[in-house]
């Protein structure tokens, strides 16, 4: 599981000139899940370990004399989150000039994969998340904030919770 985590003073995401889901402050997270995930990443502790790393990462300035420093999670300070969809964080770009995406997980249970972790996040920060549309042709928008992009993949953040 991939996640590229971009803090946004506004973010937001729409399908066919429609808005799907929008954010003020708060992190902007592209999603993607790969083949060695598997259908059932949902029941593994990594899923939830995701969630959780996503929302107490200490990205946001902290107040006062602090305000310089990164000091809040994004559940420290209440901050929205916005999760698009996209496969395309595991393209494979080693070989010639197209990509090739053969490592994302399967769309079938991907889609799944992406609405459950929507759920989780949303339950873990006691708040809604906003999302993009699975498989949909989207427009993003946003105002990075710093800017500040961070990229946690979950074998490389979590690598003791795979077995």
């Amino acid at each position: 599981m991939r996640l590229l985590i971009q803090r946004v003073l506004e973010a937001s995401v729409s399908v066919d000139e429609r808005c799907s889901g929008a954010i003020g402050k708060g992190l902007l997270v592209m999603t993607g899940f790969g083949e060695e995930d598997g259908p059932d990443l949902h029941h593994s502790p990594v899923f939830a370990g995701m969630a959780r790393k996503l929302l107490d990462l200490r990205i946001f300035p902290g107040e006062g004399d602090r305000r310089d420093k990164f000091d809040l999670s994004a559940r420290d300070c209440g901050a929205d989150v916005l999760l698009v969809p996209q496969f395309t964080l595991y393209a494979d770009c080693r070989k010639g000039r197209r990509p090739s995406f053969s490592h994302a997980g399967d769309p079938a249970w991907s889609c799944a994969m992406f609405e459950r972790f929507a759920q989780k996040v949303s339950e873990e920060n006691g708040r809604p998340a906003a999302t993009g549309v699975f498989g949909a042709d989207m427009r993003v928008r946003l105002v990075n904030w710093g800017p500040v992009t961070i990229w946690l993949d979950s074998r490389e953040v979590l690598p003791h919770l795979y077995s």
